[in-house]
């Protein structure tokens, strides 16, 4: 005698199944019910990482305007650090989103790690000195960056509203197509 299993809800799609709630979480706009403590801290926190971004988006572009323009390979890549650490700070400010903050600090994850790449061993050729300006500030500033930004992220995911991942994840009408779990 053999036994048939159905599938349920969140069986169908698998592929999907845990890949649904955190695009939801990712993309999903905090809710903040009171505005009191952990509302202040996601704010406080938010206008931190957008004022560093900025910080690193003016040091970029300085350094690039006192000669590093003219570093082949690696000039061009101050002016568009520069140029991305502003969009990202005013993206945060005006998009609420978990995958803002996810996507600066990655951002600023990746510049450290360019600095530090260039100070070792060298980045298409240049090599970083520790003693020129800005590298101990920014190596400091940008790794505090990465943690506000970090756990801005970790807030603003956690007060996404649940009851919207639930519903969504059991292939609920109101749920995008392209969203809903077996189909």
């Amino acid at each position: 005698m053999s036994t048939r299993i159905s599938a349920t809800p969140a069986m169908k799609g698998s592929g999907r199944g845990w890949l649904a709630p955190v695009i939801h979480v990712m993309l999903g706009r905090p809710a903040f019910e009171q505005r009191g403590g952990m509302f202040a801290v996601a704010l406080a926190l938010q206008l931190a990482g957008a004022g560093l971004l900025g910080w690193i988006s003016w040091v970029h572009w300085h350094l690039w305007q006192l000669g590093y323009k003219d570093i082949p390979t690696d000039g061009p890549f101050f002016l568009i650090d520069a140029i991305s650490a502003i969009l990202l700070a005013v993206a945060l400010l005006a998009w609420r989103r978990p995958l803002t903050g996810l996507a600066s600090a990655g951002f600023v994850l990746s510049t450290i790690l360019g600095l530090v790449i260039s100070l070792w061993v060298g980045l298409f050729g240049f090599h970083e000195s520790i003693s020129a300006s800005y590298v101990v500030q920014s190596l400091v500033l940008e790794s505090v960056a990465v943690v506000i930004l970090t756990a801005w992220t970790v807030i603003a995911a956690s007060r996404v509203h649940r009851g919207d991942i639930l519903a969504r994840g059991t292939g609920s009408p109101s749920a995008p197509r392209w969203f809903r779990s077996g189909r």
